[in-house]
């Protein structure tokens, strides 16, 4: 009797056994080897952009900061901000010349681009030099709604095929290049554009504070900064 209980428990337990392996065979099964994204999700935020970028750049200078960041997906930037491309610029003061480089988040991938000098020249690359901003505290989401209550939301009303893109830039951005702010005191300025995807349409700019969230201004026809 000891011998068929000790018997039956042993083909029991080979059973357990085998029906684990099947279950651990199908949840990697299908797996595509190809798959370059580590998990990463298709559609992010800004901040999540920049975290997922963020340790090529480190393997690129391990001193570098972020500058700028901008959705380049013609598809537009989702209602909670989500877009499936981003482009993040990192600047590093250390070289003369290639001091700065843009990493491409697309679709859970990502890819580091060869470095180029920065903007504005010497000038330029002193200004970025002597302003590393501090990290910004509105994410893309955040930037989209303000955005959408203070005019991008009757656009789209009036325009339902409009697509929105946002571009996120510091201040020494813009005064590498002599371009003026609304405001000195501004440390991060989020960029947010709808357009129709039609040559000659209407294009709507909202800008919001990248530090705060709060509105800042709205323009119809204005040429994005930076472009």
């Amino acid at each position: 009797m000891r011998k068929t209980r000790l018997f039956v428990a042993l083909s029991l337990l080979a059973i357990a056994f085998t029906a684990a392996a099947v279950l651990s065979g199908c949840g990697t099964k299908g797996t595509d080897p190809n798959d370059t994204t580590q998990g990463r999700p298709q559609s992010v935020t800004a901040y999540e952009a920049g975290q997922f970028t963020k340790p090529a750049a480190d393997k690129w200078q391990s001193n570098n900061w972020m500058i700028q960041t901008r959705s380049a997906d013609p598809d537009g930037v989702s209602k909670d901000g989500k877009s499936k491309i981003w482009e993040v610029y990192y600047f590093t003061p250390t070289p003369e010349s290639g001091n700065q480089m843009f990493v491409i988040y697309n679709r859970g991938n990502v890819w580091p681009n060869a470095p180029s000098d920065s903007k504005g020249s010497d000038k330029g690359l002193d200004t970025y030099r002597q302003n590393k901003p501090p990290d910004f505290r509105v994410d893309s989401g955040e930037a989209y709604q303000v955005a959408s209550q203070n005019g991008g939301g009757d656009f789209i009303d009036g325009h339902p095929d409009a697509r929105a893109n946002m571009t996120l830039r510091c201040k020494a951005d813009y005064d590498a290049i002599g371009e003026k702010t609304p405001s000195s005191k501004y440390q991060w300025i989020w960029d947010v554009s709808f357009k129709e995807p039609k040559v000659g349409a209407d294009e709507l700019h909202v800008l919001v504070d990248g530090m705060t969230g709060d509105f800042i201004s709205k323009d119809t026809n204005s040429t994005t900064p930076g472009q």
